[in-house]
This record gives C-alpha cells, sequence and structure tokens, in this order.
C-alpha cells in the first residue's frame, strides 16, 4: 500500500476535517513510498532534505503528520517498530498578536455603520457583521464552525456544537451582546450563518471590516482574542477553544503582550534626589 492511500485512509477512520486531509494528500503526493517503507530513518532524511526548500514550521507540520501515520502503521502491522527516533525540526513561533478590547469595540462600531448586505438570503452587514464579531470573540470559534453552528444547538445563552477538527463536543458561552446580536438576524433555515453568507463572502466581508475599523489582521483574530481574554480571566484558553493538545491554545492563541496587563513591573531603583 501506497503512504497517499493509507493517509486517505487514515483520514477516513478518525474522521478528520477536510482541511487536515488536505494537508496530508499534499504531503504525501511529495513521498512516493510503500508503507513497508515507512520508518523513523527515512522520515528523518526526508525532513532534513525538506528544510532547505521549506519553512522550519512547515516541515515541523509534516514531521507531526508523518510521526502520526508512523506510530498508527505500527499498530496495524503495516510498518515495523523501531527504536530510533524522528529527528527533531527546531522552528520559532512568531510572537501572537490579537485584538485588545478597546480595538474590538472600534470592530464592533464600525459594523454597525457598514453599508450594504448579502442577496440570496438578504441581511445588512450592520446586523450580520456585529453578530458574526460578537459571537466569534466570545466563542473562539473557527470561521468553518461559526458558519455551521445551528439555531438548535442554542440553549439559553449556552451553545453546544461538534467541532469539526476534532468530531468532539464543545461548549461555549456567549455573553449578553452576542446574544442581543444573534436575537437580530433573520432566520431562513437551522443555520444561522451559513445560510445567510459563504466561506468566502464572509472572508472579503472581514476585510473590509477590518480595514474601515483601521485595524490590522484578519478574522483569525477572533479567536485569538478570545484565548487571550480567557486567559487573563482566569479562564483556560484551552477550553475555551476546545484544544486537545495541552499547550496549544496558548502558544499559538494567547497574546502574551495582552497577558501581561495585570503585571507589575519589578521594584523601582531607588536613585539620589537630584542636586
Amino acid at each position: 500500500m501506497m503512504i497517499a492511500d493509507y493517509a486517505d485512509r487514515y483520514c477516513t477512520l478518525v474522521g478528520a476535517s477536510d482541511g487536515y486531509r488536505e494537508q496530508m494528500a499534499v504531503l504525501c503526493r511529495r513521498l512516493p513510498w510503500q508503507m513497508h517503507e515507512l520508518d523513523p530513518k527515512r522520515i528523518s532524511a526526508y525532513l532534513q532534505a525538506a528544510l532547505r526548500k521549506l519553512a522550519p514550521t512547515t516541515v515541523a507540520n509534516h514531521r507531526r503528520m508523518l510521526g502520526t501515520l508512523y506510530r498508527r502503521a505500527v499498530k496495524d502491522k503495516l510498518a515495523k517498530e523501531s527504536s530510533e527516533k524522528i529527528c527533531r525540526v527546531k522552528h520559532f513561533y512568531p510572537p501572537v498578536r490579537a485584538w485588545t478590547l478597546d480595538e474590538l469595540g472600534r470592530l464592533v462600531c464600525e459594523a454597525r455603520k457598514m453599508p450594504g448586505g448579502t442577496i440570496k438570503y438578504p441581511c445588512d452587514y450592520r446586523v450580520l457583521m456585529p453578530a458574526w464579531v460578537l459571537v466569534g470573540y466570545t466563542t473562539g470559534l473557527r470561521r468553518g464552525d461559526l458558519l455551521r453552528i445551528r439555531w438548535d444547538e442554542l440553549r439559553g445563552n449556552r451553545l453546544a456544537l461538534v467541532m469539526s477538527k476534532t468530531n468532539r463536543q464543545h461548549i461555549c458561552v456567549l455573553d449578553d451582546a452576542a446574544m442581543e446580536a444573534l436575537k437580530a438576524l433573520p432566520r431562513y433555515d437551522r443555520i444561522i450563518f451559513g445560510t445567510i453568507i459563504s466561506r468566502d463572502q464572509i472572508k472579503k466581508v472581514m476585510r473590509r471590516l477590518v480595514t474601515r475599523a483601521g485595524l490590522e489582521g484578519s478574522g483569525k483574530y477572533l479567536r485569538r482574542s478570545s484565548a487571550t481574554y480567557a486567559e487573563l480571566s482566569g479562564l483556560s484558553a484551552t477550553m475555551q477553544l476546545g484544544h486537545q493538545t495541552p499547550g496549544m491554545a496558548y502558544r499559538h492563541y494567547v497574546d502574551q503582550v495582552i497577558l501581561s496587563d495585570l503585571r507589575k513591573p519589578v521594584p523601582s531603583i531607588p536613585l539620589p534626589a537630584a542636586g
């Protein structure tokens, strides 16, 4: 069996998201290996060669995926277990940038004044976009999950959904502003946002909104801000985002500068009075 076929079968078995399946497929197209050839030595050789052409963060992601496939293949008796370790890939994570509460407030204010709207299922952007920003921030959901949430998944101010990336149930708590914004939306179907606007369109409209508000960043900053302020409030960023891997939310989504808001400086150096 070729590694590409095995990767596809693995993704189907674990119910992987479309994004993860595509990443796995792109990687395996680089590797014309039979499954019995998969071992730590061959994986390490590929990673070392890839570092000469690809960014370290990309190669580190390849390492994680190949390690996952190798461990599963050993379990399925399609690859031999080895005591050799897959080489590590050193890479640098750039500092996380999120929006502050003041910047989020500017975003919502601009959203309430935004001209235009959707056509097929009519909804003014001044109604749709405040809801998108407020729900996106309070839930910390990915764009795909936001587009899929349904009215019947709301129970009071709780949103109970199954996340597409993990296929696990996740509970979000919405604040009053988000609930009020949702109530203002028209109901065309069971799906709250996805019926009104498409994935590509919300990405374009969000980009325009960020520009109007004079901010930098993209819709991903909503998720980062959600994780950051959850952590700052004494909540768990991991729980807020529904991650399974400990530390991932803190490392990739928490803005350390915002998180330091409650920190005080070290004691000042006593200086003699001038003169």
